[in-house]
């Protein structure tokens, strides 16, 4: 017996008090008929595709798309949220099941002698007398428990594994879907979820399934992304109508065993359009879903990506990084699944106009504002698509809708150098409402951590376009208009344009955004090399929510920060800032000038209440461009620094010799300045 075996007899025994009273579990032992496989291949990381292996067949499923059959008209919140799903199973509550029970991550198997070794992963598994697996294999109907003495569970990998026969047949047809144990060897049967909202109008009372047996199903694998389309927020819209109406053909696999045992299985190609990430985090934040943010804890999180048509992925490509709203998801730009061929979605608009991968984020919950573990997500699904494509470090801009356009904010002001430009549409500049003059909604402070707006001098190279409403009824247009103007103030390049009579959802109606793929189009490069650098590096405000994470929250930042090519404690040139008054939310501010770089930018033109008009009606329009300017080169230093107690100049960056001159620069206090170049320092200078 295999050491996995071992570990499920150890998880059973662990997991006994949880177990109904009544159901008898057997002890592993010897007579199991297969053990464990040494199961090496690679899955593909995206939801609704299959590859092979190292003779491994692997299914990629979708994940938090375990909501069963479709069986009313009446419409479903998620558990958590707005978004809504379209099946409406619920599971009984306990932490047993943690909302999330019959979630199947991935299946994979590999024909072994004469049987097929199988295994199915499940995004939550905490006790292994929970889930039951439904199995139909060339015809013959079984239900896979914890009660089969040839199953093999492991709590540590989220797995099931199991075997079947005909390893020495040709081919096999394959289903498989997830439910609940009934504690006898089969599915739980009871009522829909529905009765947790209407107790009026449904039976109440059970767990969260009914009827025949795919009736009783949560999930079904082999959900491919050509089944599914662009369905729903969660990725379920086919395979919640099969479950309601029985018919689960559609969802069954033909496997070529044969070629599988000659490594001559299918190989995954990724196409042009929508696709649904899958990575591995390296956050552990435990299993399952809860109602309080983070709520979608596992391991495996998904995020939207978007392929540009003509994509060639040896060629280096812009990246947009769009942050979905409140109450949303990842899929909230996907577009509907009865998309004409003549209608663009804002993927195809903002992707393919730009030539851009576009990736949007779960955030690990509809409301977490990209702080905590919502930033850490945002950072591991950039990294992952760094992993994934050839991206252009050069051409990477963000934006987004609402929430999504605070997320924004968030990032040009926190790592202002990782980015080209930003496109904000209906944001808030902080967690909360801000009606300007009246203070930010959140313990009356307009200077803690999470408001943005102290911070948009670390913005001056990342041209920033606003849109909003004068009606806005969730985000006050007086606080927007009050943020707006500090890009103003400080001669930032950006641009707001204001819509009169519009209000939060006019612009996701319209669905038109060609004024922000214009705006990333005309600012398509970074600045690399500024001769100006201004930031304000405020460290409260990355680990901002995260309370007793905020060790473990800060080092992944700074880690994924690496891996992104963004700098939290610097910009530019200007590397390992250290502040000198480090209590509470403490900031440091800088605005240093090279004379080594001699092209520079000035205020070209500032217009007020400009008039125009878009698809969505007239506006006005306030802005300020920047223009090149050039300088006479000088081997000097000039600026301001404040609570910086030591920094680091990259000479060859900042375009300086050895020793430049540093006696233009003031400050609040001593202040160590290290020279280095290739990373090794040749000279420092001490001031204050």
């Amino acid at each position: 017996m295999g050491a996995m075996a071992h570990r499920r007899a150890l998880a059973i025994a662990l997991s006994l008090a949880a177990v109904p009273l009544g159901l008898a579990i057997p002890a592993a032992s010897a007579d199991h008929q297969v053990d464990a496989v040494d199961w090496k291949g690679t899955a593909t990381g995206w939801g609704g595709t299959a590859t092979s292996d190292r003779h491994e067949w692997i299914h990629q499923d979708f994940v938090y798309d375990d909501y069963g059959a479709n069986t009313c008209s009446c419409g479903q919140p998620n558990v958590i949220s707005l978004v809504g799903t379209t099946g409406d199973h619920r599971y009984p509550d306990g932490d047993r099941y943690r909302d999330n029970a019959a979630d199947i991550v991935e299946v994979r198997l590999r024909a072994r002698g004469e049987r097929v070794a199988v295994r199915v992963m499940l995004s939550t598994l905490v006790d292994p007398a929970v889930p039951a697996l439904y199995v139909a294999a060339d015809g013959n109907e079984r239900t896979v428990t914890v009660l089969d003495d040839d199953v093999i569970i492991d709590l540590d990998a989220n797995t099931i594994e199991f075997s079947l026969p005909g390893g020495k047949n040709d081919r096999l047809s394959l289903l498989v879907g997830a439910g609940l144990h009934d504690g006898a060897g089969g599915l739980m049967e009871g009522t829909t979820g529905t009765a947790r909202l209407y107790p009026n109008e449904f039976t109440t009372g059970g767990p969260a399934t009914g009827g025949d047996i795919a009736g009783r199903l949560f999930d079904l694998a082999f959900n491919t992304a050509q089944i599914e389309g662009r369905g729903a927020p969660w990725n379920e819209d086919a395979q919640s109508a099969a479950l309601a109406s029985g018919d689960l053909s559609r969802f069954a696999v033909d496997i070529d065993l044969a070629a599988l045992r000659k490594k001559r299985g299918p190989v995954f190609e990724l196409s042009e359009g929508y696709h649904v990430a899958i990575l591995t985090s390296r956050q552990e934040l435990g299993e399952g879903i809860t109602d309080r943010f983070p709520q979608y804890l596992g391991r495996h999180q998904p995020y939207a990506v978007w392929v540009p048509a003509g994509h060639d992925p040896r060629t280096p490509t812009p990246f947009y990084l769009s942050m979905h709203s409140l109450n949303s998801s990842h899929n909230q730009y996907r577009g509907g699944s009865s998309t004409g061929a003549t209608y663009a979605t804002y993927y195809e608009q903002l992707g393919d106009d730009l030539g851009a991968v576009v990736a949007t984020p779960l955030g690990r919950g509809p409301d977490g504002w990209y702080e905590a573990e919502g930033l850490v997500d945002t950072l591991e699904v950039w990294s992952d698509v760094k992993r994934r494509f050839t991206i252009d470090p050069e051409r990477v801009y963000s934006g987004g809708y609402s929430m999504g356009g605070y997320g924004t904010y968030r990032l040009t002001t926190m790592m202002p150098d990782a980015f080209a430009s930003a496109a904000v549409v209906v944001g808030p500049m902080t967690n909360g409402i801000w009606a300007h003059p009246l203070p930010p909604e959140a313990n009356g402070r307009q200077d803690r951590p999470d408001n943005t707006y102290h911070q948009v001098e670390s913005t001056l190279h990342v041209p920033t376009s606003m849109k909003h409403g004068t009606n806005d009824e969730l985000v006050p247009v007086s606080g927007v208009a009050h943020h707006a103007q500090r890009y103003d103030d400080l001669g930032h390049e950006y641009q707001f344009n204001l819509f009169p009579g519009h209000d939060h959802l006019s612009f996701a109606y319209a669905d038109g955004w060609q004024e922000e793929a214009a705006w990333l189009a005309q600012h398509e490069r970074r600045v690399t090399t500024p001769r100006r650098v201004t930031l304000d590096i405020r460290p409260s405000t990355w680990i901002e929510g995260a309370g007793g994470r905020a060790e473990t929250i800060e080092r992944l930042l700074f880690e994924l920060a690496g891996e992104v090519g963004a700098d939290l404690r610097g910009g530019y040139w200007i590397d390992d800032v250290e502040l000198r008054e480090t209590a509470g939310d403490a900031t440091a501010e800088l605005d240093l000038t090279s004379g080594g770089v001699a092209r520079g930018s000035a205020v070209g033109t500032r217009t007020t209440a400009q008039p125009g008009i878009s698809n969505i009606g007239p506006y006005v329009r306030n802005e300020v461009r920047r223009v090149p300017t050039a300088h006479a080169s000088t081997n000097e230093l000039t600026g301001s620094l404040v609570n910086v107690r030591r920094l680091t100049i990259d000479l060859d960056r900042a375009g300086l010799a050895e020793n430049p001159d540093v006696s233009g620069i003031a400050t609040d206090g001593p202040v160590t300045i290290a020279f280095v170049r290739k990373g090794e320092v040749v000279s420092t200078a001490d001031l204050g």
